[in-house]
């Protein structure tokens, strides 16, 4: 299996309209069927067709092929720490370029966030589309305008989100400068014909064959958005394929050996065998696995015993495992270890079983990823505004959010370092910063902005009585804190400081 990544669809037309669609998507749905090819290959190998790539010639009989399928422990590891907790919106300052009221943008962000995470159950609708993006590469979304309301009940959401499958699903941009995206397309086969739903920013086309119905696309952008776990568009596993397979191997030949020692193959050397009274031969077992020899025609080398090769079996397990934890480290997969030792500070155990490269590159996937959730956000918005003012009045703050109002804070392992996580907060908050501000720097709650606004009030009476009237803060000791933190474990850790240092700081 090659490992080169899904290729983006491209075309020379700036525009793509009714007369050259049928030219442009005879081209790209060529290049698409080869992604569509090789998503399959890896949904197929993640799932555990991971064929051995050796033959086994000596005793073919005992052949166990056996794999460690790292492939879909890497993927399950990804929907859950990157994937788990969906992106949360927060908004990004009281002070914008649109002059909108900053309590009212906060209403509008809050209100997307309620529709998002329990209205459309955003979070299940990630997991469907993280199996693509981490086994394939690419995922793909579609909005779409919401028009089945019940008049009679407050609605959970004013959008259509779908995850689409990535073998019926892409995306066409022009090759030119900024290579902007001029087609969405998504298609079903039925009864052996290819039925094309595609998207232009103003059109909407159904095409089946040379037939071509045109509609307007009321959105004015292509609601088909096209999702990417890195740069090349590979999958989490993909590059350790080569060496998954190899790992297979050694797996496999370990078992195999195990099971070739417990059904060894005897010699005897310079023996006979009772004769058998109905042939006249040499009695031997019926499996006939019996190799017979003569040294001597005196019997002075008499000899019986299983013909084995010396295998090592601990260099063989230690290649496996040094196999296995390369490929976890390859794939920035921390390490889980059977037992926690003690004595080390949470920081140290972080940075020895690989906890803090995952976290460099999450961070990294998060960029990329972000500016696919903005496009959705800027479908979602739009979407929203076309909604009957009889569902959602006009006035509505979630009507006026901006897509620059809103940042995405991504949530991950929010339990760890409380103490230093409360300290942080106390500190910037006595010390003048805006509470909004502080919450999403400590990173301690899913939904910052739910947070905020549910303490503001305290948070804000706080600070105007620390403050106070001629704005000056508060006299307090210059060491004071909320709770003991990481900060006290120094002596514990080498990453933070250690033994060795703290003699030194003492000493001097």
């Amino acid at each position: 299996m090659k490992c080169c990544g899904r290729a983006k669809i491209f075309t020379e037309y700036k525009e793509v309209n009714r007369d050259n669609i049928l030219s442009v998507l005879k081209k790209a749905y060529a290049k698409h069927r080869q992604n569509s090819r090789e998503i399959n290959e890896l949904f197929e190998y993640e799932r555990g067709y991971q064929p051995l790539q050796r033959i086994k010639t000596i005793r073919p009989e005992i052949n166990i092929e056996a794999n460690d399928n790292l492939a879909n422990y890497i993927k399950e590891f990804k929907l859950g720490y990157f994937w788990g907790i969906p992106p949360a919106l927060v908004q990004r300052g009281n002070n914008e370029f649109h002059n909108t009221d900053p309590d009212t943008d906060s209403a509008g962000i809050n209100a997307l966030n309620e529709m998002l995470q329990n209205g459309m159950n955003i979070g299940r609708k990630n997991l469907e589309l993280a199996e693509y993006v981490e086994v394939c590469g690419i995922g793909h979304r579609i909005v779409d305008i919401k028009t089945d309301f019940d008049r009679n009940e407050v609605p959970s959401s004013y959008v259509e989100l779908h995850t689409l499958d990535s073998r019926n699903a892409f995306c066409v941009y022009y090759a030119g400068v900024g290579q902007p995206k001029v087609l969405g397309v998504t298609y079903t086969k039925l009864s052996g014909k290819v039925y094309f739903t595609c998207f232009t920013n103003n059109s909407r086309y159904e095409i089946q064959g040379e037939n071509i119905e045109e509609g307007p696309n009321p959105l004015g952008i292509i609601p088909i958005v096209e999702y990417e776990r890195s740069v090349d568009r590979t999958g989490c596993f993909e590059r350790q394929i080569p060496l998954a397979d190899s790992l297979n191997i050694m797996v496999s030949d370990f078992a195999n050996d195990v099971s070739q020692h417990t059904q060894e193959i005897w010699w005897a050397n310079d023996v006979e065998f009772p004769l058998d009274e109905t042939t006249g031969r040499p009695r031997s077992p019926r499996n006939g696995e019996w190799v017979v020899t003569q040294t001597s025609g005196n019997g002075t080398n008499q000899k019986i015993q299983p013909m084995s090769s010396t295998f090592d079996g601990n260099s063989t397990l230690t290649a496996i495992t040094d196999t296995r934890t390369k490929i976890l480290q390859n794939a920035k997969v921390p390490i889980q270890y059977t037992s926690e030792g003690g004595g080390s500070t949470g920081v140290a155990t972080d940075a020895m079983s690989g906890w803090s490269a995952t976290e460099v590159d999450a961070l990294r996937e998060e960029r990329i990823v972000e500016s696919a959730i903005r496009e959705e956000l800027e479908l979602i918005i739009r979407a929203i505004k076309l909604v009957d003012s009889n569902i959602l009045p006009q006035d509505s703050p979630v009507r006026k959010v901006h897509i620059s109002d809103i940042d995405l804070h991504f949530n991950r392992r929010k339990n760890y370092d409380m103490a230093v996580k409360a300290n942080a907060f106390a500190t910037w908050v006595s010390h003048g910063i805006q509470g909004r501000h502080a919450l999403k720097a400590v990173d301690a709650f899913p939904d910052v902005e739910q947070t905020w606004r549910d303490s503001k009030e305290g948070i804000e009476m706080y600070q105007k009585n620390a403050y106070g009237t001629e704005g000056a803060q508060m006299d307090t000791p210059e060491n004071e804190r909320i709770m003991s933190d990481n900060s006290d474990q120094t002596v514990n850790s080498p990453i933070i400081g250690g033994m060795n240092t703290q003699r030194s700081i003492q000493a001097i």
